[in-house]
Formats: structure tokens, C-alpha cells, sequence
């Protein structure tokens, strides 16, 4: 199991997105309890967007708590929340890791690829993990300078 890591301006984003559902949350509770008295209409719009404000800060928060990679009998699960996303790795081609960036990026043979958003000390040990799963995916490190001539 490998954690996302998420940069400072994702856990910004992820937490002001929290904060506003959770905002929304409190807001339409006080709404559906003060405006009961004006009928049906009112009550089932609030109660709507209770769960759907709702719905939202449960998936920020799952995804805050359990963004992960899971390398498992063959197949790489990518969970974001109450998201789970499965891929063989029988179709994983092979693994870069761009030095400049030090970013580390999975490729498949249909032309697709993904970038892997873990700590980058753990590189190693995710290239290690999904070679014992398919022994002839190719590693290779890419220096991605850009091009310093003037």
C-alpha cells in the first residue's frame, strides 16, 4: 500500500473544501429546522442538499484520509476515496523516473500511462512491488532537463 502524497496546494484545496461542505452541512440543518413551517417544498430542498453537501464531505474526507496505491495479485488498485480504480499490470510496459522532476511514471502498451503521486521515497520500493508483479516491465530514469542553451 502506497499513501498519495498530495502537494501543499491540494491539502489546501481538499481542507477549504471540507471546511465549505461542512459550512453547508451546519447552514441547511439550521435552514430545515427554521423553515419547516413553510411546507413540503422547503423541507424536501433542504434535505437534498443536506446529503449532497453531505455526499461531498464524505468523499473529500475519505479521499483526504485513504488516497492510495494497492499493488495486489497482479493488478495496481488506485483508491481516491469511495473511488477504486483496477489495472493489470500484465499491460504495464514500463516505469521512468524523470530526474528533474522527480517524478516517476507508469506506462501501459495501449499508449496511456500514469504518473505515480507517491512519496519519492518510496519510489523504490513501488518499482520493486509492480516488477514482482510482471517481471518484464522495463525501469529507466529520463534526466528531463529543460534545455539551458541561450
Amino acid at each position: 500500500k502506497f499513501r498519495f502524497k498530495y502537494s501543499t496546494s491540494v491539502w489546501v484545496l481538499l481542507s477549504l473544501v471540507l471546511l465549505l461542505t461542512a459550512g453547508g452541512i451546519i447552514w441547511n440543518i439550521f435552514n430545515l429546522i427554521e423553515y419547516s413551517w413553510a411546507g413540503a417544498f422547503k423541507i424536501v430542498i433542504y434535505a437534498v442538499i443536506i446529503c449532497l453537501t453531505a455526499c461531498i464531505f464524505l468523499f473529500v474526507l475519505l479521499s483526504m484520509i485513504n488516497g492510495c496505491y494497492v499493488i495486489k495479485n497482479g493488478f495496481l488498485y488506485t483508491c481516491f476515496g469511495l473511488i477504486k480504480n483496477k489495472v493489470n499490470l500484465d499491460l504495464a510496459t514500463q516505469i521512468t523516473y524523470f530526474t528533474f522532476s522527480n517524478k516517476l511514471v507508469l506506462y501501459f502498451n495501449d499508449q496511456k500511462y500514469s504518473v505515480i503521486v507517491i512519496s519519492p521515497e518510496r519510489y523504490d520500493d513501488f518499482i520493486k512491488a509492480v516488477r514482482e508483479s510482471n517481471r518484464a516491465i522495463l525501469f529507466n530514469s529520463f534526466t528531463d532537463e529543460p534545455n539551458t542553451r541561450t
